[in-house]
């Protein structure tokens, strides 16, 4: 009996000790949830997303929060699934914010106002939902806005260089792509600003998508300059894939120079173009800002402070003359830690 009733207060001691442990973990991974701070980007690679991501990881140290940075490449067949997983799992450990660049206005609608129902604040970024009600905030670029700007400045050198008619291209990533979309609408509203009547002569053909991949738009624009001799003018807008493309099809059917090509975003690849006029001109985010703004702001909301609905971050037009000299200045900006991927305030899901 004696050392029956010695196992059995054993078994006591072993299971209250199981059970205090088990607390314990419980608790602190609850005070982790606490400090941590989900970061979605469309994808955290190249020249535009790498200072954004930069920009993000060094708001939430100065703040005292972990950033988890979670994406898929470019070309993941269930990106937007993935990416709508990504906001469930946040809202699953309730980390105390959640930033994301929803892929499509609607279909993130849901896993934001889920997040949003347990009081966890969603900022989202480079682009936006239909409704403003369904998120926090918004910071970044106004896409629409952008796409005008670029609208204006090529019609108004166009219309300088005595073009009247002609074909215009379009190639993005993404045709369905919340910014795509309103980059698009921008910059057909910009340029029927400056043209007015006369815009009638211009005809947009149908967007190229290349889904990031450079040989497709190439290749479709290559078909549009064969099958349209009257092209005068392409936009890419955005991703090295389109900016590539077009580069290397304005190249290969010696058009370098004779079709005009305005971009969105610096990146290095623009400096390759600038000798032979592959890239006339672009717009350009402060990503780094939009990645600092996104984190610093989403902080303050979990304090509960009030915050913008909308905080912009402005676009500039530099010309292909002028790129050399504006990516030096960019390059100031320290993003050479960007690319670590060991950091270990950083989880990223390629």
């Amino acid at each position: 009996m004696f050392k029956k009733g010695r196992i059995v207060l054993i078994g006591m001691l072993v299971a209250a000790l199981f059970l205090t442990t088990g607390c314990g973990k419980g608790s602190s991974a609850d005070g982790d949830a606490k400090k941590t701070l989900y970061f979605v980007p469309i994808v955290d690679t190249g020249a535009y997303w790498n200072p954004m991501k930069k920009g993000a990881e060094d708001a939430a140290k100065e703040l005292g929060y972990t950033l988890v940075t979670k994406t898929s490449p470019s070309a993941e067949p269930s990106k937007k699934e993935k990416h709508m997983g990504f906001i469930k799992e946040a809202t699953q450990k309730n980390v105390a914010g959640i930033a994301v660049a929803p892929i499509e206005k609607k279909s993130f609608v849901d896993p934001i106002k889920a997040a949003g129902d347990k009081d966890i604040p969603v900022i989202t970024f480079d682009a936006d939902l239909e409704n403003p009600d369904d998120r926090t905030a918004y910071v970044g670029t106004n896409n629409v806005s952008a796409g005008e700007e670029l609208g204006k400045h090529a019609a108004e050198e166009m219309k300088e260089k005595g073009i009247t008619s002609g074909s215009i291209a379009i190639v993005c990533v993404d045709v369905a792509q919340p910014t795509m979309i309103d980059r698009e609408k921008g910059i057909k509203k910009g340029f029927k600003e400056v043209y007015g009547e006369e815009a009638k002569n211009f005809k947009f053909l149908s967007t190229i998508q290349d889904n990031d991949q450079p040989s497709e738009s190439k290749k479709q624009l290559e078909g549009y300059i064969s099958a349209n001799k009257d092209l005068v003018t392409v936009f890419s807008l955005g991703s090295e894939g389109p900016d590539v493309g077009v580069m290397s099809a304005l190249e290969s059917q010696g058009k370098a120079g004779k079709i005009l090509h305005y971009g969105f975003d610096y990146t290095k690849t623009w400096e390759k173009g600038i000798d032979d006029g592959r890239i006339t001109a672009i717009v350009d985010q402060d990503a780094y800002q939009i990645g600092y703004q996104v984190i610093e702001n989403l902080v303050k909301a979990i304090d509960g402070e009030k915050i913008d609905s909308t905080i912009p971050i402005d676009v500039k037009y530099v010309k292909a003359a002028d790129l050399k000299s504006y990516g030096e200045e960019k390059n100031k900006v320290k993003t050479d830690s960007v690319d670590d991927s060991a950091e270990e305030s950083t989880d990223s899901t390629k």
